[in-house]
């Protein structure tokens, strides 16, 4: 079955580039029977993907350990869903993952390439050399279905850090916003390549673009939410190398959503659009490079620690997608000119522009962040690091300007900046610092939460002003209930609440990072069974212990000796939760010790606890954490989802290459 799994890339390849050439001269050649060959072939290629895929995920279930990456990845000892998310566990699986995410989108704009215009062909041509790419690098280079040359009689298994819920959803959440990215830039460039680089590519591409950059950020924050519950370190964001590589595409696509809007609105930054789309690609392309390719080392990702073959494929594909890209935006730079200048730079103009410009810049600092200590080592010989400290100390205002912007924007107007639209922001400016004063009345002295809160809640109060003045202009025209007046401006004008729920989402991220980076506190104590400890409110009694063997033979990854404990909490005189931290000794594993975290969360603060050690007689190392207000982050994502639906909602028909 593996070997029909091989043969079956084998045939992508070829189907994959014959599409894309047909594509290609079937547009120069003005043959509609070359594109609609070349349309069959890019469908041929989704099926055959489909089927590579779900061969591999076969050999998974049914347990093949000759093949190599499923003896790597499983055992018979995993459960049943974390075998099949063993599928993106390892290289070769992720990698054949993305391709499959890439050619069902590329399979949905063959079905819709009707609607693509005169650039379409020239769209899937691009679509069809990355399938080409994807498939050259799985065949050559990271094959899932390589075969050992003996048959074990088990696997070695999956890494412990990954059996979890968020590991099941995170990786393929996160993919897909990669592939998703392939979109815009195959529009981009085809847009480039026909000339036709009106706006009409840059409304159609807006859902593709919507989808990849919530998809992006979802699986951001699903990660985000996997390393707080998992690593035991009380935190959700490292700055680890492989956080940052997923982070800088969805800074550069954020900064594409605005600047895609400025140019169908004002027919400006047309340029810009077309350099982030092909940057939010290529940057896609680089997170694998990182995480894959043995550039960077990270400790917590467990990836390579030397050059991979695949670096040198990715290095060149990335170098050949730029030359080409800035090579023809230069060959069209005249037409490329915005059709309006930008006004004052105190309007909305000019408040988007340092917006993209803050984007980018965050995006430029978490890079050469990234990339410093490599570069460090290789030219001059110096092992060095750059922790949390340094990026929050570089992003961290920027961050706070943009936030801000969140605020300002959407109240000032086009072209220049009025007394009324000052007028209009003072409510907001004026609660934010009575705000700021009031919690410093309170005890609270450090800089960055007493700004952090005046910014949040300056937004909030303007973006609940602009919907309030809108919902009572409705009120007034049509006689229309709250209610109703509501949901109409809702109806028509998707687009802009959406947009203004996905900034209410952010400004709730915000709450919820300042709040666990300002007011968290932790406490390192030793327990005997009966004994009790207090803090922040809460009573902890350590009711028992036990120890516990599982799946001893054969031995495995999930191979474990499990310590853990019991824990009433009580605020006040009432029993509120049970908390059963563990820790587990994986003894077939180099660094042995994995710690399950609990965790008793609500809207205001989570109770986190980590056990530390336990001896044979039950005393046990508690390490209790109060994180506050962290719930709001994930809070915050699923209205940033919310909102983006809302957003993308079709109203219309676009379509590209047409007047």
């Amino acid at each position: 079955m593996s070997d029909v799994g091989y043969w079956i890339l084998v045939l992508c390849l070829i189907v994959s580039s014959y599409g894309a050439i047909a594509s290609f001269m079937g547009r120069r050649r003005a043959s509609r029977q070359l594109v609609e060959s070349g349309k069959n072939a890019l469908l041929a290629t989704t099926v055959l993907v489909s089927l590579a895929s779900a061969i591999l995920l076969y050999l998974l279930l049914t347990h093949d350990f000759q093949v190599s990456y499923v003896y790597r990845y499983t055992s018979t000892h995993l459960p049943l869903i974390y075998t099949i998310s063993a599928f993106w566990a390892g290289e070769a699986g992720s990698w054949l993952l993305w391709l499959w995410f890439l050619t069902i989108l590329t399979g949905i704009a063959v079905l819709y390439s009707e609607r693509l215009g005169n650039i379409g062909p020239y769209i899937l041509a691009t679509l069809a050399v990355n399938e080409a790419f994807f498939t050259l690098v799985l065949i050559f280079i990271t094959n899932p279905f390589e075969t050992l040359p003996f048959k074990a009689t088990e696997g070695i298994g999956m890494l412990p850090l990954l059996e979890n819920p968020g590991m099941v959803i995170h990786p393929p959440i996160l993919f897909l916003g990669y592939a998703g990215y392939a979109v815009p830039f195959a529009f981009a460039l085809a847009a480039l390549m026909s000339g036709e680089v009106s706006s009409d590519w840059i409304k159609a591409v807006r859902p593709w673009n919507l989808f990849a950059w919530v998809s992006l950020g979802i699986g951001i924050i699903i990660g985000a939410w996997w390393a707080y519950v998992e690593l035991g370190w009380g935190g959700y964001w490292a700055w680890d190398p492989v956080e940052n590589a997923s982070l800088i595409p969805w800074l550069t696509g954020t900064a594409l959503v605005h600047s895609a809007m400025m140019e169908e609105r004002r027919r400006m930054h047309r340029v810009w659009n077309m350099v982030l789309a092909t940057l939010s690609f290529v940057l896609c392309l680089f997170a694998t490079l990182v995480t894959r390719g043995g550039i960077i080392v990270s400790d917590l990702h467990g990836f390579s620690r030397s050059l991979q073959p695949i670096a040198y494929f990715l290095g060149a594909f990335m170098g050949i997608i730029l030359g080409l890209s800035f090579f023809l935006i230069f060959l069209r730079r005249r037409q490329l000119r915005s059709e309006r200048e930008m006004g004052s730079p105190l309007s909305r103009e000019g408040g988007v522009l340092l917006a993209n410009v803050l984007l980018c810049g965050i995006a430029l600092i978490v890079i050469l962040g990234t990339t410093y200590p490599t570069f460090a080592q290789a030219f001059r010989g110096l092992q060095v690091s750059l922790d949390a400290s340094f990026y929050d100390r570089a992003t961290g205002p920027l961050a706070m300007v943009l936030i801000c912007l969140m605020g300002i924007c959407p109240v000032i107007g086009w072209r220049r900046l009025t007394s009324e639209t000052v007028s209009r922001l003072l409510p907001g400016v004026i609660g934010g610092l009575l705000f700021s004063v009031a919690i410093y009345v309170l005890g609270v002295r450090d800089l960055f939460p007493l700004v952090s809160a005046a910014i949040s809640v300056f937004v909030l109060l303007t973006l609940l002003s602009v919907l309030a003045r809108d919902l009572m202009a409705r009120r007034r025209s049509t006689a229309e209930g709250y209610l109703r007046a509501l949901l109409t401006l809702l109806s028509r004008a998707r687009r802009r609440y959406g947009g203004y729920l996905i900034h209410f989402g952010v400004v709730l991220i915000a709450v919820g990072v300042t709040g666990s980076m300002a007011y968290k506190s932790e406490r390192l104590i030793a327990l005997n069974p009966g004994e009790s400890t207090t803090i922040a409110g809460y009573e902890l009694r350590y009711q028992n212990f036990g120890v516990e063997t599982l799946n001893p033979e054969p031995e495995t990854y999930q191979s474990r000796v499990r310590f853990f404990t019991t824990l009433d909490v009580y605020a006040g005189d009432s029993k509120v939760a049970t908390l059963v931290p563990e820790k587990n000794y994986h003894y077939a594993l180099e660094n042995p010790w994995v710690t399950e975290v609990a965790i008793r969360t609500n809207l205001k603060e989570d109770l986190y606890v980590v056990l530390a050690s336990l001896e044979e007689d039950g005393l046990a190392a508690f390490e209790i954490v109060i994180n506050p207000l962290v719930t709001w982050i994930w809070i915050g994502g699923g209205v940033l989802l919310a909102g983006t639906v809302i957003a993308a909602w079709p109203k219309g028909r676009a379509t590209a290459g047409e007047s």
